[in-house]
């Protein structure tokens, strides 16, 4: 489910969809928090923020960044299992 919601993230950014972004942030957001994957909960929180405030400066920085932290989530979960 993660993935998927990075997947939301990066199609409402390549539609400029503020509201999505922040809808997908807000999901992604509380995964995040329940894994302790506080790195990428932060970064949703500042996109869930910036999409609300339709922010672009801001979502044009973070949005291509979820992906990557998303990665990195993930390869540490799989080095301590």
């Amino acid at each position: 489910p993660a993935a998927d919601n990075v997947k939301e993230i990066q199609a409402a950014y390549a539609r400029r969809s503020a509201k999505g972004i922040q809808a997908a942030a807000h999901k992604l957001k509380s995964s995040a928090r329940t894994v302790g994957a506080s790195r990428l909960a932060d970064l949703c929180v500042s996109l869930e923020k910036a999409g609300k405030s339709e922010n672009w400066e801001q979502i044009d920085v973070l949005a291509p960044q979820v992906g990557d932290v998303l990665h990195e989530v993930t390869n540490y979960i799989k080095s301590v299992r």
